[in-house]
This record gives structure tokens, sequence and C-alpha cells, in this order.
């Protein structure tokens, strides 16, 4: 039978893969959305700046700056390492599409049960290597997990076949996948993942989000299958994204956190919904892996949080590093 062993979750921010030197230009980028979400509302940049005014404004030096992106490449590299010592024969990745293959639709959940998956150029360095790859998916585990998943009540989109990905310029002649896995595949699987199932759920867009409870409950289901999986592997679940962003939020992310070393899903789920929004919205993904390793033991590794900062209102990402490892 199929053993779970390992659970991760880890940012996939184009910030880890940027000099510090650059990370200022990013806050141009917030300063022109005029729907940054923060505390249950969205928010204009000169709202958010008025409201907070200059308070992280000593967090912009290139000093500070160059500490906290050192930090999370040792984070990194922490998370690659327990991902290796955790011995994985097969992987389930779960993750989101940014309108980058699902541009005329918006499937809630979709499993992907295709033979492979494509990485490599035009993706950025952050997230590729600087050749094509192609890497083995799980069809034969997909479709279990489909049926798996339709028995107990959910409605799944099948994907068989990969789109292109439109934010490739020049489109390349292979379908790349989007940024959420190929940071998994390229920052902590070395460009060499074992057979694999991608998950996609639409944490990003209404009306079709999950909610959190929804999440959890996808957890619980995909735990149950794993667990009858006839196969004699050992099995690890990934989560790709998270934590606050595009507006830095300290508080909000060490209540989260806390929720997740606790096991705490009445209290992830009852967090309002408004708070899951935007980049902010992956740690439903955090919250699926969280329940898939649950009757493991395990508990969290909190390999490192670190609030990386760009403009003086807060704007950034909160990139939480952790892992579940299952006692043997």
């Amino acid at each position: 039978m199929a053993k779970i062993v390992f659970g991760m979750a880890v940012p996939h921010s184009g910030m880890l893969g940027q000099a510090p030197e650059d990370w200022l230009k990013n806050g141009e980028r917030d300063r022109a959305n005029p729907q940054l979400w923060f505390r249950n509302r969205t928010w204009t940049y000169s709202e958010l700046e008025a409201h907070r005014g200059a308070a992280f404004e000593p967090y912009l030096t290139l000093e500070e700056r160059t500490a906290r992106a050192a930090r999370c490449r040792a984070a990194l590299d922490k998370m690659a390492a327990a991902y290796r010592d955790a011995r994985i024969d097969v992987a389930i990745v779960l993750g989101k599409d940014q309108k980058e293959i699902f541009t005329d639709h918006s499937p809630s959940i979709a499993i992907y049960s295709g033979e492979e998956v494509h990485n490599g150029p035009p993706q950025r360095a952050v997230y590729a290597p600087d050749e094509h790859v192609t890497h083995a998916c799980h069809p034969t585990l997909a479709t279990y997990l489909i049926d798996a998943f339709q028995r107990e009540g959910f409605d799944l989109t099948d994907l068989f076949a990969w789109p292109d990905n439109v934010w490739m310029k020049p489109l390349p002649d292979y379908p790349v996948v989007p940024h959420a896995f190929s940071f998994v595949y390229h920052q902590i699987m070395g460009d060499n993942p074992p057979p694999h199932v991608p998950v996609l759920m639409n944490c990003f867009y209404p009306p079709t989000q999950p909610p959190m409870s929804r999440c959890i409950e996808f957890g619980d289901v995909l735990r149950e299958a794993l667990k009858a999986w006839p196969e004699d592997v050992r099995v690890g679940v990934f989560a790709s994204g998270g934590l606050s962003h595009f507006v830095n939020d300290e508080e909000f992310d060490h209540r989260i956190m806390t929720m997740l070393a606790d096991y705490d899903y009445d209290g992830l789920a009852a967090v309002d919904n408004r708070s899951y929004q935007s980049g902010t919205s992956e740690i439903k993904l955090y919250a699926s892996v969280m329940k898939t390793m649950e009757e493991t033991g395990a508990r969290m590794t909190l390999v490192d949080y670190v609030p990386c900062w760009r403009t003086p209102a807060g704007t950034g990402e909160g990139m939480g590093f952790m892992y579940w490892r299952a006692d043997e």
C-alpha cells in the first residue's frame, strides 16, 4: 500500500530569483495595482500608504534586502535537502494557474492526467533550467484520484492535454507548465521530479474559487485515496505558493502558521474568505497538504519565515518555508 511520508509548503515568488538590487522594481507594479488586498478589502497604493504610513521604509535598504534574500536562499536549500532525504517515489504537486494556461475558462479544481509536463525557456531562470526538459507524470494515479474524488462528491476537471502557456514570449514549441509547478520542479526537485500528479486549484479568480473548507476536505479525500492506492510507494504532497502577498501582513502570517502547526482546521476555515484573496489565497493549498499529513503524526518544521518588502507601505511577499516529515 502507498505510504504518505512527506509534505511541503513553499513560496514560488519571482523575487526568489531576483537580485536584491531589483526588488524595488516590483514596487512599481504594486503602486499601479488598483486592488491591493489587505485586511479583508482592496486598497489603492495611495490608500495603503496613508493607512500604514511609511513604516516599512527601514526594510528597503540594500543591506536589508540582501540579508533577507540570503535567508530565503538558505531556506530553499534546506527545503530541497529535506525533500531529498524523504526519498519520495511519487509526488502530488498542488498549484494554481494565473491565467497562464486557462485564459478562456476557470475550472475550480483540475487534475492533470497526461503523461508528461514540459519546462524550460523562455520561463524565467528561477523557475526553469536553461534548456527544454520533460518530466514524467503518473496518468494511472491521476485517473484513480479523479475517480476517488468523483465518488466523494467533487466535480473535477480532467486536464488530459497541457495547454500552451501564454506568459511565454515568444511561445515555444512545447507547453511550459505554470510557474507554481515549474518552481517546485526546478528549485526543490532539482529538475528531476519523480512520477507525479499536478493538481490545479483556482485560488485566484472569483467566482470559482474553492473555499478553505473545501480545500481541507480535498486533503481529507486525497489522504484516504492515497492510503488505498495498492502500490508500495512513498508519497510526498507539495503546495506551491503563499504566504501573504502582495501586501505583507506579518501578524496574519504568524497566525496562519500557528494554525498550520496545530492542525487547526476550524481556525483556518473561520478566517474571513476576503483574507484568502490575490496571492494570499495560495494558503488554501497549505491546508490541503496539512490535512493529507495529519494521520502520520508529523509535526510542521518551519525552516524560516522571511517577509520581503518592496515599498514603504509594506507591499511585498511573506516567504514561509515549511515541511512535514512523517515518523518512520
